[in-house]
């Protein structure tokens, strides 16, 4: 029997991708621009070569709106992961990425933005928990749309680099990446490791 194996897509690109500015709230509303429908329909080739079971999205528009068009005229069942939504940003929300970043620079990982943001370990857990439910699911095949961050992370994790300041720094909008379940487990406990002692 074939190994069970996850297709990761980061959605496709947004009018505040181009501008650099952050969205981690779900409730607001960015869809994808042009350019981000056209990525995604280039990648619909490579998708449905693949042999999709369950499609996953985060609560976000983008996500929705890149696993429907990567889905279309297939019936597959679909589902929505929030623990892979991405990073709340609190005050942070709508500003620009270089703004943010600087914020993280004076403040470590376990630092929180105010107005109910969440920090980098905050998010770190929450993603290891979403990838742990992936591989929960029965399906031996599933797609997951989500967003640069828990890509990024898992990414780094899976090379044994550390998930939060590890080589690849950044996930281009519309990529692909396929990988085990070994892989995926592996990369979720190098994850746990890097939490703090009690982080759930």
């Amino acid at each position: 029997m074939p190994e069970r194996r996850i297709a990761l897509v980061r959605h496709g690109q947004t009018d505040y991708n181009v501008a650099r500015r952050l969205n981690g709230d779900p409730s607001v509303p960015i869809p994808l621009n042009d350019t981000g429908r056209a990525q995604v329909e280039a990648l619909k080739p490579r998708v449905d070569a693949l042999p999709v079971d369950l499609g996953v999205c985060t609560r976000f528009p983008r996500a929705a709106q890149t696993l429907g068009l990567l889905l279309e005229g297939r019936d597959i069942p679909r589902d929505v992961c929030p623990d892979l939504d991405d990073v709340r940003l609190g005050e942070f929300e709508g500003a620009p990425v270089e703004e943010y970043r600087a914020w993280r620079r004076e403040n470590g990982p376990e630092a929180r933005p105010p107005g109910g943001g969440e920090s980098r370990i905050d998010a770190l857990a929450r993603y290891a928990r979403g990838f742990e439910w992936v591989l929960g699911r029965p399906e031996r095949f599933v797609l997951v749309v989500t967003h640069d961050i828990p890509i990024r992370f898992l990414r780094n994790a899976m090379a044994d680099d550390d998930p939060i300041s590890g080589a690849v720094r950044s996930i281009d909008n519309a990529s692909l990446l396929v990988v085990s379940r070994a892989q995926m487990l592996h990369g979720i406990t190098v994850m746990r490791r890097r939490l703090p002692a009690g982080a759930t």
